[in-house]
């Protein structure tokens, strides 16, 4: 678990949990957090393919080229346009790992989804850009609230009135994206501003999490007393109720203000508690002295 603090502004803690699940011989899931210039980075990404070639999974490299982009940017950038261009360009170099002459039945691409949280006054605002049916989530007094639309043709079908919500985690092309990194040299990112206040949670996930388990459970089970329980709480919930796939979470979490005093003002304390000291220890003696001298 890590936290972002700036002094006079909302706390923001952090906790990642990444597993391969129960059935997968091979974690093809990449997280990350990572402060830098724009604000805290959070990444989740689900690769496919590649599985037994040999090659570095397309998750970690999605990760990798996209917290390059981001970590170059100055403070300031604009962070739609900052996380769209890292996307793009993510994909771009992805892509050709998919031509691979000479193993010309390879399909290696990648969901993901990519957070930019920044500090605003009494609160934090965050930019969230994805790509695939990794999902973000906001947990806000108790009730969660999806941000964001899978790009698959189960998420299609739904769109269209074709399927009901509970068909989605049972249909047979619930696997099969409409958009992912590394299929093609043109992505389509979608890119939206969320405002975070004191007391909400962020939670990225992949698939793996939300396919295993009932998002109403995640109310109960994302609202431990610490982002890091929650985290683990969430990824131990999918475990028990099977782990078919890999699982990824990245949460962030605002608390209250953490009103640290500055050096300046912590040593002016400590001498202030070395005279109060000093100062009882001579009341202490005079004391004595009345009480057992004085007579």
């Amino acid at each position: 678990m890590s936290d972002s603090t700036v002094l006079g502004q909302p706390v923001i803690l952090f906790a990642e949990e990444c597993d391969r699940g129960t059935l997968r011989q091979v974690n093809q899931d990449s997280v990350l957090h990572v402060r830098i210039p724009l604000g805290d980075l959070m990444i989740v990404a689900d690769g496919f393919g590649g599985e037994n070639t040999g090659v570095v999974t397309s998750s970690r490299m999605a990760v990798q080229l996209i917290q390059a982009h981001l970590a170059a940017l100055p403070e300031g950038y604009p962070a739609e346009k900052a996380i769209r261009d890292a996307v793009e360009q993510a994909n771009a170099k992805i892509t050709p790992v998919d031509k691979d002459p000479e193993v010309p039945q390879l399909r290696v691409g990648t969901a993901v989804i990519v957070a930019l949280v920044q500090h605003v006054v009494g609160g934090a605002q965050a930019w969230i850009g994805h790509v695939g049916d990794c999902r973000a989530y906001l947990l806000r007094a108790g009730r969660l609230h999806r941000l964001t639309s899978d790009h698959s043709a189960v998420q299609s079908l739904l769109n269209r009135n074709l399927i009901t919500p509970e068909e989605v985690y049972h249909h047979p092309d619930t696997m099969i994206l409409t958009r992912a990194l590394g299929v093609g040299p043109d992505i389509e990112v979608d890119v939206e501003g969320h405002s975070l206040a004191i007391g909400d949670s962020l939670l990225l996930c992949s698939d793996g999490l939300w396919d295993s388990i009932p998002e109403k459970e995640f109310e109960t089970t994302a609202s431990g007393p610490t982002v890091g329980a929650a985290a683990h709480n969430l990824l131990m919930r999918a475990l028990t109720a099977g782990g078919r796939d890999n699982i990824s979470i990245v949460m962030a979490r605002l608390i209250e203000t953490r009103d640290l005093p500055s050096k300046g003002d912590q040593s002016n304390l400590l001498k202030w508690l070395l005279v109060v000291f000093l100062l009882a220890l001579v009341g202490l003696g005079v004391l004595s002295y009345l009480t057992f001298w004085a007579d």
